[in-house]
């Protein structure tokens, strides 16, 4: 069970009272422009009464406080609102399937099984936590472009209700696996056509670099093989264009894409309907200057595709698949972080070191990834002085290259750092053996603990000097045969 702390409300924490609406709702027009500018950045609770930012009634100091930090937060009735509007904007049009690999844990497994999502895994462990969540089989999609026997066993098992090739060679091992366990897998097909989207190069998941999917070429003989299987069914295809994505008429483009490539094999497809879908990489904002992608516009662009491309007139019922996964959590999520250390730097400026970094959120490192960062309390004092703000891991570690905070803040402080609720947890390690910080769920001035810190029994577990272990040797085990 997590562990669930009541907090007093921001109203008795501070003596002020909160505003009578949240920042999510307050109109483009509102005269406080600070809050205008973050707006859509901010999770949907996010209150700041005197200046105390809080979610979900509770402060963020009071959050730091009890679970120190670095800690992810998680602003609950954000991402209950998220489940909603996906499905209210998409329904009738396609079934939204979440992407487990932006954020996963058990609490969040159980919200998506009590609504009508799917959820794509592309691992035994990722789906391991799907059905501790209570997700079924039945709505669990298995992706990945190198499918372990573990995998592999989950398609056979029926663990996994329909598994998406990734190459021709896993073909072979998924019908020796289904032949094994006397079963039948549904498969769809995983087309790599080059889509045009403008995006880091490191998220682009088609062209000529790219290791996800087949090439037509590839595809043609994919179809024909699984056809011709007493064991495998072919029931779809699938094509994901990568991450980033900001125009939402990109869906159009990969829906005909996948209409075209199944009309040219309309014989192989015997289930009906046939399964279209168009992967996900939906923006979320991280900036306040980035634009917004809402379901509503996604689901428009499909419509419209649906309509003008005659999909079903020349291929019969489909049923598309959407799988967004960071535009559902990354703004549910933040990063409260405790200053450390302020010091100037040797070329001129001033810096901060916060006590997470490179362990906690990789993105800044691995994309350039570019973030806000507030103060906790004293929201009303002028952010205008410029810092450069570093981790606390043994690299460079620069976390953000320039960011404007009130002039006076330093060590002791506690920061937030929004739109951290996709690729953070997920990617988190243990480099310089720090513990991983604990996920903490916030709805109605209560706080779910739903991933503990982890302590130092855990970092250490599965260590062994070499007194304790026992040795190996493959001479030995040859000498024994």
């Amino acid at each position: 069970m997590p562990t669930v702390v009541p907090v007093a409300p921001t109203t008795q924490a501070t003596g002020v009272s909160p505003p009578s609406r949240t920042l999510a709702s307050l109109p483009r027009d509102h005269p406080t422009r600070y809050v205008i500018s973050l707006r859509d950045v901010l999770p949907k609770t996010w209150t700041q009464p005197g200046g105390r930012a809080a979610v979900g009634g509770v402060p963020l100091v009071d959050i730091a406080e009890r679970f120190g930090t670095p800690c992810y937060v998680f602003d609950q009735a954000h991402i209950e609102h998220r489940l909603d509007e996906f499905s209210h904007a998409l329904g009738g049009i396609c079934t939204p399937v979440y992407a487990s690999k932006a954020f996963l844990c058990t609490a969040l497994a159980g919200l998506i099984a009590s609504t009508d999502w799917w959820i794509d895994v592309v691992s035994d462990g990722e789906a391991a936590i799907a059905r501790r969540g209570g997700i079924p089989p039945s709505r669990t999609l298995l992706h990945g472009n190198f499918k372990s026997p573990a995998e592999i066993e989950l398609a056979a098992s029926g663990a996994a209700g329909r598994t998406v090739v990734d190459s021709l060679d896993e073909i072979d091992d998924l019908e020796a696996a289904a032949r094994e366990a006397g079963s039948t897998i549904d498969l769809m097909v995983r087309l790599n056509e080059h889509v045009d989207l403008v995006t880091d190069h490191k998220v682009l998941t088609t062209g000529e670099y790219a290791k996800f999917g087949l090439t037509p070429a590839a595809a043609d003989d994919a179809i024909a093989r699984i056809a011709s299987s007493q064991r495998l069914r072919l029931v779809g295809m699938h094509l994901h264009a990568g991450s980033h994505i900001t125009d939402a008429a990109i869906f159009g483009v990969i829906l005909g894409r996948l209409a075209d490539f199944v009309a040219r094999h309309r014989s192989a497809f015997p289930a009906r309907p046939v399964l279209l879908d168009l992967g996900g990489g939906i923006a979320a904002p991280y900036l306040r200057s980035d634009p917004v992608v809402s379901p509503r516009s996604v689901a428009c662009a499909i419509r419209s595709a649906l309509h003008s491309l005659a999909v079903e007139e020349r291929i019969g019922p489909v049923r598309v698949l959407l799988e967004p996964g960071r535009s559902l959590v990354a703004n549910a999520g933040l990063l409260l972080y405790s200053i450390g250390v302020r010091k100037p730097l040797p070329a001129g400026g001033k810096m901060l070191a916060l006590d997470g970094g490179l362990t906690d959120n990789p993105r800044p490192a691995l994309y350039d990834s570019r973030y806000e960062l507030l103060p906790a309390e004293g929201l009303d004092r002028p952010s205008n002085h410029p810092f450069r703000v570093f981790g606390r891991m043994c690299e460079t570690d620069v976390m953000l290259d320039t960011v404007l905070l009130p002039e006076g803040i330093g060590p002791g402080e506690v920061v937030v750092m929004p739109t951290a609720g996709a690729y953070t947890f997920s990617m988190s390690s243990r480099y310089n053996y720090l513990p991983r910080p604990p996920v903490l769920f916030v709805k109605d001035g209560q706080v779910r603990e739903v991933v503990r810190r982890e302590s130092k029994d855990d970092i250490a577990r599965g260590q062994r000097t070499l007194d304790e272990t026992a040795s190996w040797s493959p001479k030995l085990d040859r000498s024994a045969t």
